[in-house]
């Protein structure tokens, strides 16, 4: 996923876990690194569905 490009976030207020990762989807990231990287976590048992809503919009 790098292409030399850098991306600041001033989270002074904290960040939504969900809606990083949506945002980060919608710029380019693709599901396959998502998924890639969240395998290398000590976590198990979770389970994630990525699909376009549109709420409030």
């Amino acid at each position: 996923m790098s292409n030399g490009n850098t991306l600041y976030l001033e989270c002074r207020s904290g960040i939504s876990g969900d809606m990083t990762v949506a945002a980060l989807l919608d710029l380019g990231a693709t599901e396959e690194n998502l998924r890639t990287s969240l395998a290398t976590l000590p976590v198990k048992g979770y389970e994630f569905v990525i699909k376009k809503s549109r709420r409030m919009g």
